[in-house]
């Protein structure tokens, strides 16, 4: 009787290793799927501009890449923009549904996929006219989407990488970093805008007191901001990196 439980156990023990494996297996193979779309898709949609055509008029310095959005909108009518951050892998599209949970589990493309899709906050405008526009994108183990957004808690990524920038079919922006730090899930940091100016001005106070980096951006409360949004992946808070957004063309 005792060899008959232990050989139960045992077998137990077995299909549990296995289903695990075949579960580690699967979720690499999406992985691997998400990351060739994103990549196929950047080839073919994303032109780098030229070095001595890298500006935008007014003589400020224009985004690096051009998008096809016409081509784009017709891939996916829920597209609204793109975001572009030279010399990491932030290269993709940003989509926006009317919730916020269908693009944690679906790719630009609607395929069913665990590495999701980079979409702004449901509740935002797409011409980027709110005072906070958020944006969220998961931590990748494959380095993929936002995971090398936590790289901003270190101040020399910051110098490398100061400006990212996020273009759609009308204008191009600028979003200069100045503050990022870990987040629980439900706070502030989300809020799309502020009753006043007053309100606005104590919350960059204390975004300021809490970023992990001291950043030279100057701002004002007629500025807007991007909060760009993923998994700490140690915990079920969240890491923030803000931007103050500058129309470039």
């Amino acid at each position: 009787m005792k060899n008959k439980i232990l050989k139960g156990i045992a077998i137990l023990c077995a299909l549990a290793c296995a289903l695990s494996v075949a579960q580690i297996i699967r979720i690499q193979h999406q992985y691997k799927q998400g990351e060739k779309e994103y990549a196929d898709l950047a080839l073919n949609l994303v032109t780098l501009s030229a070095a001595d055509d890298f500006t935008a008029p007014g003589g400020e310095p224009g985004a690096p890449i051009d998008v096809n959005f016409e081509l784009l909108s017709q891939m996916n009518a829920e597209a609204v923009g793109w975001l572009y951050s030279p010399g990491t892998p932030i290269n993709y599209p940003v989509v926006r549904s009317d919730d916020n949970s269908y693009y944690l589990k679906h790719l630009y493309n609607d395929q069913k996929n665990s590495s999701g899709a980079i979409f702004m906050d449901a509740l935002n405008d797409p011409d980027m006219s709110d005072i906070n526009t958020v944006i969220y994108g998961h931590n990748m183990k494959n380095g993929s989407m936002f995971a090398s957004l936590q790289n901003y808690s270190d101040p020399a990524y910051l110098r490398e990488h100061p400006v990212i920038y996020y273009m759609n079919a009308q204008h191009d922006y600028r979003i200069d970093v100045f503050a990022c730090y870990p987040e629980s899930a439900a706070a502030e940091t989300y809020t799309i805008n502020f009753d006043s100016a007053d309100t606005y001005a104590g919350y960059l106070q204390r975004v300021w007191a809490k970023s992990e980096i001291s950043a030279d951006v100057p701002m004002t409360t007629d500025d807007n901001i991007v909060t760009l949004v993923t998994c700490t992946g140690y915990s079920n808070d969240r890491y923030v990196v803000l931007g103050k957004i500058t129309q470039i063309s």
